[in-house]
């Protein structure tokens, strides 16, 4: 992973905004991006979008032994990749900090917060079980990779259907979508990552990329205090992962404040996502072909070509903070004083004279002695 440098100019401009309560794209301290969900042809195949921030999700299973100490339980397998089309700082085929950093907390979230009925995947105890495969590509890096990512990935889960399974004496048939309706995922509960950026005693939800960056860097001499926090929770409030990096946290009331606003903008997600999968259902039961084709527009292939740096603060207007002795000398035609003598420069030792009163004369002086 190549490195990414910021100026001190934009470290600077930031936190200055940052401290007198804006940001960069005028959005609130709590105040997320826009969220929107896409659903693919196969179930459990979906895009996510966080802003300009896009993961694809893809959930796939297979017929596989059980392990030795949970003879009982299917398995859950979660991978999130980063390649050099989210960003150009990545490199192919090379697994970065960032991506195992991931990983692991997707792996907390879900995993160790038991979410995911695993029994329900047994299809013979202590000899198959289904497993399944959760594989999540990062299509554009602008920030809040692990909100955008555990949406993905709870969406893909909660839409995702298993096929069919009946045994009949030590043979087990695996029965396709034309013979019977596939089975969706038993979930418990719906976790939700969500990422806070530490600007000091300053709490700012769903930070993009420049904000990631800028707060954990050393903005000033001062040594101001920056970090990212992440909370997990379930729409019943419940906390299901914590995890900081960076600097320390010396006030509870931080991590206070974090946990109250991510109780409300969890509920809000779990209820938009179990929405959609509604939705989706409702369309395919008519027939209605579903394709990521449709979501692709003029708008989605050029945002690329967008401008790195978008500035929209909220109530600011350039014609607002316009001078109004400006507009009076616009109107009129007002020249200055000219001066009594333009002195031109010209050739070494000779000054060339303009006298602006009566008519034009050219009077040269040279300091030299005329030969006669």
């Amino acid at each position: 992973m190549r490195d990414v440098y910021i100026s001190h100019c934009e470290k600077d401009f930031l936190q200055k905004i940052v401290t007198g309560g804006r940001r960069l794209d005028g959005r609130n301290y709590n105040e997320s991006r826009k969220l929107n969900i896409s659903f693919g042809s196969e179930y459990g195949s979906c895009i996510v979008s966080l802003g300009e921030t896009k993961v694809l999700s893809q959930v796939s299973c297979e017929v596989v032994q059980p392990k030795q100490i949970r003879p009982n339980e299917g398995i859950l397998f979660i991978n999130l990749e980063i390649t050099p089309i989210a960003g150009q700082q990545f490199e192919a085929n090379r697994q970065t900090d960032l991506t195992v950093y991931l990983n692991r907390l997707l792996e907390k979230c879900y995993k160790d917060s038991k979410c995911i009925d695993l029994e329900s995947l047994c299809i013979v105890v202590e000899e198959k079980v289904w497993s399944l495969r959760v594989d999540l590509k990062v299509l554009n890096h602008e920030g809040n990779l692990i909100e955008c990512a555990s949406i993905a990935t709870l969406t893909s889960l909660a839409h995702f259907k298993r096929p069919d399974v009946t045994r009949s004496g030590d043979k087990v048939i695996i029965h396709t979508l034309a013979e019977k309706d596939p089975i969706p995922t038993v979930l418990y509960h719906y976790p939700v990552c969500l990422t806070f950026a530490i600007f000091n005693d300053l709490l700012i939800s769903d930070p993009n990329f420049l904000e990631e960056t800028v707060c954990m860097s050393n903005m000033d001499e001062g040594g101001n205090r920056g970090g990212i926090l992440v909370v997990g929770m379930n729409q019943y409030k419940e906390l299901c992962l914590l995890d900081l990096t960076g600097a320390a946290i010396d006030n509870s009331n931080i991590v206070h404040r974090a946990l109250l606003v991510a109780a409300d903008r969890c509920k809000e997600l779990v209820d938009l996502v179990k929405s959609t999968i509604v939705d989706d259902d409702t369309a395919r039961q008519k027939r209605v072909k579903k394709n990521f084709s449709d979501i692709i527009t003029t708008e989605h292939m050029l945002s690329l070509n967008k401008k790195d740096l978008s500035i929209c603060l909220k109530n600011y207007n350039v014609e607002d903070i316009q001078n109004p002795q400006d507009e009076e000398m616009e109107d009129e035609d007002v020249k200055p004083e000219p001066s009594k003598y333009d002195v031109v420069p010209s050739l070494p030792q000779t000054a060339e004279i303009v006298a602006q009163k009566g008519a034009s004369t050219w009077i040269e002086i040279s300091s030299g002695s005329e030969e006669d």
